[in-house]
């Protein structure tokens, strides 16, 4: 994808970057580990800390129920203590079933995504092939610790087996606040800054091998975060952010010996809790901790800025600033985000829109009844518009669809005067002040490979509320299905033709069928319906309307395969040199081997490698890792449509 996509805080007026890029950056949350690469060993025993009873401190942690964690219990409690859950009943989160491996994370974001890996011993940074890493991890004679814990996968297809849970997809400013068409614009499954949208940091996976260690640190920008244990085991060491813990680890950090100083000595409280499979791990804002892997683990977690505790993220945002973390560890957008804040809670509380193409609700609002903040967002809101003026102007990140940051921030302080007195007791109301944009669509499926989606005949589109914003190319090598439909009108005559051929086929004798069929040996062919996800709940059987007709997220086949009945477009002879026959009698017979079939994933063509060849003359295909009999076939790879599509 080009590095000149369009910035997401653009309006239409003024087309400016909100920074300059000399070079295609990632984004990756390892800022207290990368870049200070030191030598040699630590000078502490990691296994002597596992043991030592000043860490065995109660009191520091709250074990809750699922159905507990709710709006109210933070507008009641605020969230300023790590919350443990053995068990997600209750929770609103989805996550694959314990039989869910690193191969198949690897068929879901790809063979070729290129992961962040930190090598444990040394504490460099170094980069790996997915493909390699899932070698890595299966070798049983490694030679060294490595781990990787910044692989975000939203937008690529595994972000259809994982939903947060439902009290962070309340509250989470990207779902709440981000304009949500520029969310929606984001079809990069990397963490490319120059593609970035969004706040990218929503989803992540954690796969660590026995034995690794993170030394302490805390979550950029000060974000809170949730951890689910899908595999595995993790030990955690927790220290509250007190300003005087803050101080300390200010100092620890720009005194270059972390490797030196374990820093849970230096502090006056410091808690190990140990967590296992099926766990659910909440740590709030500001949270110093360090994390150690007993046994190899997959873990499901993701971060999120919310307002119950504001304060305390612009906290963390100046210790970063205090301790020259590089932009590229910070979270994303972190000012601009701030911006939008403001703007929600005017339009929430006032009814004045301060975003282009937002239209006014103050009339709206006339005669409702008073809605009443907690004290966390009041003193938040404040804090923002002190943190937001302190900055250079070069700093202050304006985004361009606030049409006046002035005006704005005079209706911040009447909001904040017209709510200075609100009750602690009705501000708990159970319902968040900021809501997010109720979906305009339906539900999409996952690919155009996934079961009851025709591939030939797929297309895109998207909502958006403003009618003048301009997304991007809407192709990326990264996007968890084939990216084909994008550019199937941009085949030159004779593609055209070839198409046109076999679909005249396809819908008048029943010839080759373009819809895959499962697999029936991955994980997601042989568990049972989750009952939880939005197609589970409109099926009959789980007292729906039964109108979608779609298959469980969780049940989407990750391998789908290409019907027994196909035939090349060319010989007109399956996978297998025979002539097609009936799907009944196709499973009567005894078949060697795999189909030999291939399909296009630019123009869907299905046909015999050799067949194609004789078309396209010392040309290969580009075969695809993840999908079987997938490929870039050699008439596209000629004419340069596989580029282009991506």
């Amino acid at each position: 994808m080009s590095d000149t996509t369009v910035s997401p805080t653009r309006g239409h007026h003024n087309r400016r970057q909100l920074r300059e890029r000399k070079q295609r950056k990632l984004y990756s949350e390892e800022w207290t580990l990368a870049d200070d690469e030191y030598e040699g060993g630590r000078g502490f025993s990691v296994a002597e800390k596992l043991e030592s009873a000043r860490f065995a401190q109660a009191g520091m942690v709250r074990e809750m129920k699922g159905s507990d964690l709710t709006v109210a219990h933070l507008q009641q409690y605020g969230f300023n203590i790590p919350l443990l859950f053995k068990e997600k009943t209750g929770l609103g989160l989805r996550v694959p079933s314990p039989y869910f491996s690193i191969n198949d994370v690897r068929m879901c974001v790809g063979s070729k995504r290129v992961l962040d890996v930190m090598d444990v011993n040394t504490q460099k940074n170094l980069e790996m092939t997915m493909k390699e890493w899932q070698q890595y991890y299966e070798d049983q004679d490694k030679t060294r610790l490595l781990n990787v814990i910044s692989l975000e996968f939203s937008h690529t297809k595994l972000d259809n087996y994982i939903q947060s849970p439902e009290l962070v997809r309340q509250i989470d400013w990207v779902d709440v606040v981000w304009p949500k068409q520029l969310k929606e614009a984001q079809v990069e499954g990397t963490n490319s800054l120059n593609d970035m949208m969004y706040p990218k940091v929503q989803k992540y996976c954690l796969m660590s091998v026995k034995n690794c260690y993170t030394d302490f640190h805390v979550d950029f920008g000060g974000t809170s975060v949730w951890y689910h244990i899908l595999k595995g085991s993790k030990v955690f060491w927790l220290i509250p952010p007190t300003e005087k813990n803050l101080a300390l680890y200010e100092k620890w950090v720009l005194s270059g010996k972390q490797s030196d100083i374990f820093f849970g000595d230096t502090v006056d409280k410091c808690a190990r809790v140990y967590l296992t499979a099926g766990n659910t791990f909440f740590i709030p804002t500001g949270w110093i901790h360090a994390v150690y892997t007993p046994t190899d683990s997959l873990v499901f977690g993701g971060n999120f800025l919310h307002s119950f505790g504001i304060v305390k993220q612009l906290k963390i945002a100046q210790v970063e600033d205090t301790t020259k973390v590089p932009q590229k560890f910070r979270y994303p957008f972190f000012t601009e985000m701030l911006w939008y804040v403001l703007a929600k809670y005017v339009y929430t509380l006032l009814g004045r829109s301060h975003l282009d193409g937002e239209p006014e609700r103050v009339e709206e609002l006339t005669g409702r009844p008073h809605i009443h903040l907690t004290h966390y967002e009041l003193f938040g809101l404040k804090e923002i518009v002190m943190y937001l003026y302190d900055l250079p102007p070069n700093k202050k990140n304006v985004p361009d669809l606030i049409k006046d940051p002035v005006a704005l921030i005079k209706d911040v302080r009447t909001l904040v005067e017209r709510h200075c007195k609100d009750s602690p007791e009705l501000a708990i109301t159970g319902r968040p002040v900021l809501k997010a944009e109720p979906d305009s669509t339906e539900p999409a499926t996952m690919s155009t490979y996934d079961l009851g989606v025709d591939s030939s005949d797929n297309s895109t589109s998207t909502s958006h509320q403003h009618g003048d914003f301009l997304p991007p190319s809407a192709a990326s090598a990264n996007r968890g299905g084939p990216r084909g439909p994008y550019k199937k009108q941009s085949f030159p005559q004779g593609a055209q033709q070839r198409s046109q051929g076999s679909t005249g086929q396809n819908n008048a004798s029943g010839g080759p069928r373009r819809r895959r069929t499962r697999c029936k040996v991955c994980e997601a062919c042989q568990r049972s319906d989750c009952g939880e996800c939005s197609f589970c709940l409109d099926m009959v059987k789980f007292g729906g309307p039964g109108r979608a007709k779609q298959t469980c997220m969780m049940r989407q086949c990750l391998q789908p395969m290409l019907p027994v009945t196909a035939q090349c477009i060319y010989c007109h002879l399956d996978g297998w040199r025979q002539t097609p026959v009936a799907p009944q009698a196709k499973l009567q017979a005894s078949l060697e081997g795999p189909s030999s079939l291939m399909e296009c994933s630019v123009c869907y063509e299905i046909t015999h490698p050799d067949c194609v060849q004789r078309h396209a003359p010392n040309i290969s295909g580009i075969v695809n890792e993840d999908l079987p009999n997938s490929w870039e076939c050699p008439i596209c790879c000629k004419s340069g449509k596989n580029t282009d599509y991506k």
